[in-house]
């Protein structure tokens, strides 16, 4: 039985959670083809890193990390150290956010994350409303405010799907987003290449559809373990091949996605399990 037939987790406070998220019909088709490629290519280049459970168990112990610090039991001792040891793990967020979130406090954001996690308003509402709720600070520029405020969304993102992973998406930027068009989606997306725009939407149940599509595709080819991680890992496999396309002969390859000689060093940054620098935090020291 795949995952997204199981009930929610129940949150380590022992409270049974019910919120579900229900895939919606996709604007546009996703190609087999195009997926039994990317697929392929994905477990070659697993198998010769060492296979998916390494992967699966780094997963799960971010998984734990999440669930211990972010259930409703311990949110009330989180603090900023604790805080600090979660987005070192949300690559998007690590080099971006943390000014923002010693301005709003750890009380402001305690309560921001809470009513993000466990709040009764609709999951998209939730998720803009901690985007928001969160300043930007310094006096940036309009375009590098934008990132700030993306990073944050996706550190919402990641907050949700890693406390509780088959109740929820991972729903980052870059498995898809809408604004911009693209994202790990749109790669498997029938005819995508040659489309000016994808309207797909940005609501929840968007990126429901898309991983249970994927999970059944991989169920298809025998997968069936951890799906609710190895569409993940799929996912930043098949955007980690979109950046090395795009950046291929121009050298537009950053600090943040690392080189290009190990073809999984992308989807280890991506998930946020690459190795963390031993002299200096990745979080406090922020670049725009």
């Amino acid at each position: 039985m795949l995952w997204f037939k199981r009930p929610p987790e129940a949150d380590s406070g022992n409270e049974k959670e019910t919120e579900t998220v229900e895939p919606v019909a996709l604007a546009v088709s996703l190609d087999g083809r195009v997926f039994a490629q990317k697929f392929a290519r994905f477990l070659e280049i697993i198998g010769e890193g060492g296979g998916i459970d390494p992967f699966v168990a780094a997963l799960n112990t971010k998984r734990e990390l999440f669930a211990s610090a972010l259930s409703r039991a311990a949110l009330g001792g989180l603090d900023l150290d604790k805080l600090e040891v979660l987005v070192e793990t949300v690559m998007p967020a690590r080099k971006r956010v943390w000014p923002s979130l010693e301005a709003l406090g750890i009380q402001g954001l305690k309560d921001a994350i809470g009513e993000l996690l466990y709040g009764a308003r609709p999951l998209a509402d939730r998720m803009a409303a901690f985007t928001d709720a969160i300043p930007v600070v310094g006096g940036l520029e309009p375009k590098a405010e934008k990132k700030v405020r993306r990073a944050i969304t996706d550190l919402g993102a990641e907050m949700l799907h890693f406390r509780a992973p088959v109740q929820y998406p991972l729903m980052t930027r870059w498995v898809w987003d809408q604004n911009t068009h693209a994202g790990a989606v749109r790669e498997l997306v029938a005819g995508g290449d040659a489309l000016s725009q994808v309207l797909l939407g940005a609501e929840p149940g968007v990126y429901e559809a898309a991983r249970r599509w994927v999970a059944e595709r991989m169920a298809e080819n025998g997968m069936y373990r951890d799906p609710e991680f190895v569409v993940d890992m799929f996912f930043a496999h098949a955007y980690a091949d979109y950046m090395r396309a795009l950046s291929s002969g121009m050298g537009l390859m950053n600090a943040d996605f690392g080189g290009k000689e190990d073809p999984l060093e992308l989807v280890r940054k991506l998930l946020g399990i690459d190795a963390a620098r031993r002299t200096q935090s990745r979080v406090k020291k922020v670049l725009h």
